[in-house]
């Protein structure tokens, strides 16, 4: 099995831009003369669909699963389920569970994403879409990091297609 470790702020929810106020439920900032946006759980609907476009065919292409690792995990997988399909995760792809949480593992992501492939032998490969670095020495061949402001790219998408295909032909560029 195939797994996707899903962060979601910086990965499939980053910043908005503009000159026109946004209308978002919760949070906006207005600094010189531009308002700044980001989606919250509330607003039931993340804010880059190009993030979850590349997402969607990552998934198909390579018959991956999602397991979110975020800490948005603590609104339960049904609504994570909902608000992912709101923002234009095909609904055919399976979001099936969560990273466990343990006061321990706060600091670093990897552990959670380690408690739960030790307790999940029947994943056979797994990228980690995260925006930060908090991962274990052992799970950086499987780790893409992201660009907060951007969003899963092209590039991005290209790197963990690689890693799926167990190859270190990972076509565009990447900057780390």
């Amino acid at each position: 099995m195939n797994i996707v470790f899903l962060d979601i702020d910086g990965v499939v929810n980053t910043p908005l831009l503009d000159t026109e106020p946004f209308d978002l439920i919760n949070g906006k900032t207005k600094k010189d003369g531009f308002y700044y946006g980001l989606a919250f759980p509330t607003d039931k609907k993340l804010y880059n669909r190009q993030a979850l476009m590349l997402l969607n065919k990552l998934c198909i292409e390579n018959n991956a699963k999602i397991v979110i690792s975020s800490t948005w995990k603590v609104l339960g997988i049904d609504y994570l389920k909902e608000l992912l399909v709101n923002s234009g995760l095909i609904d055919t792809i399976e979001v099936i569970d969560t990273t466990p949480y343990r006061e321990d593992f706060k600091l670093t992501r990897g552990n959670e994403i380690q408690a739960y492939l030790d307790n999940h032998p029947e994943v056979d490969n797994y990228v980690i879409l995260d925006d930060e670095d908090r991962m274990l020495p052992s799970q950086q061949e499987h780790f893409v990091k992201i660009n907060y402001y951007v969003g899963i790219s092209i590039p991005d998408y290209e790197y963990a297609k690689s890693i799926f295909n167990k190859t270190k032909d990972y076509g565009l560029k990447r900057e780390k």
